[in-house]
């Protein structure tokens, strides 16, 4: 064997698989990063002096999105449109989170007995309200009021608020130290 032509031999790499690995993984990457954020609304949140962080929040912890005119939405869906004059407006603030009730207490429930030794079906997740800024405070009161209705229940609820206000940049005292 000529050792000499072995050497002037050129090796060509084939790039192609790598590029197919490196499109598949930024497709990967881009739709998980996309699920993570699909109950997520882009609202501007109002501003928290005192915060506890939602570090290790519920996988099925159901998400309210009302934006600043106060239309509801849950799962990118509108549930809920003030403007509309049409639809009977608690009914439908109602009929979600019974909903949202209904599917809680099939995936997950605690049972409880009251005082009268009537069991009651329980939702041991809270439910997690995302309200803009200027949204007007009727509307998160109303979810809230119908949130503590005997047939929905729900038990525990959390409010979104930033750390950082997005228009003027203004952080929480705790965070300046």
């Amino acid at each position: 064997m000529n050792v000499e032509k072995m050497v002037k031999e050129t090796i060509e790499m084939d790039m192609t698989p790598m590029i197919d690995c490196v499109f598949l993984l930024m497709i990967f990457f881009v739709l998980v990063i996309d699920l993570s954020q699909k109950n997520l609304e882009d609202l501007i949140l109002p501003r928290a002096e005192f915060q506890e962080p939602d570090e290790s929040p519920p996988e099925n912890r159901p998400i309210l999105n009302v934006l600043q005119n106060g239309t509801v939405v849950y799962q990118g869906v509108v549930a809920y449109n003030p403007l509309d004059p049409e639809k009977n407006k608690l009914k439908l603030i109602y009929d979600l989170l019974f909903n949202i009730r209904e599917q809680g207490v099939r995936t997950n429930a605690l049972h409880l007995v009251d005082k009268e030794g009537v069991a009651a079906k329980v939702i041991d997740e809270p439910i997690l309200i995302r309200a803009d800024k200027w949204t007007e405070w009727n509307v998160v009161g109303e979810i809230m009021k119908q949130c503590s209705q005997p047939k929905i229940a729900f038990w525990k609820v959390q409010l979104a608020l930033s750390e950082e206000d997005k228009e003027t940049g203004e952080k929480n005292a705790s965070l300046k130290k």
